[in-house]
């Protein structure tokens, strides 16, 4: 018997079904990349909150930029209002402008190399392994 050849129909098919397969992998892997974005970015939130004396604040570069402002014109000390809009006592306006702009660019930076890291990967296993 001999065997026989595939038809165009055939081949059509086998080119849509390898489309089909492709189109969903590639849904698959943008499903993916965009829940690893925001676990990052849900986590990068959590670490640029800061607590004290009571208070959260975002660490952001509005407040950075005020706490700054405070130092730069000698206000060793202030009430700032917080996240929740509680005033919150800050004795050392220098200490704290330190620590925020210390964990705000340690948080930036690992944000940066975990982003790139998922942004140039090219397969789903390699996007999982972001930690």
């Amino acid at each position: 018997m001999a065997s026989k050849s595939p038809t165009n129909d055939d081949l059509n098919r086998n080119l849509q079904k390898d489309k089909i397969v492709e189109a969903l992998s590639f849904k698959n892997t943008m499903k993916t990349f965009n829940l690893n974005k925001n676990n990052m970015k849900a986590k990068v939130d959590n670490l640029l909150s800061y607590h004290m004396n009571g208070g959260t604040f975002k660490i952001d570069q509005s407040l950075i930029g005020f706490v700054n402002y405070l130092v730069q014109n000698d206000k060793t000390e202030s009430v700032i209002l917080d996240k929740n809009d509680l005033p919150i006592y800050i004795k050392d306006t220098k200490k704290f402008l330190q620590d925020i702009t210390d964990r705000y660019f340690y948080t930036m930076n690992e944000y940066y190399v975990e982003y790139e890291q998922l942004r140039s990967s090219r397969k789903i296993d390699v996007a999982l392994d972001i930690k």
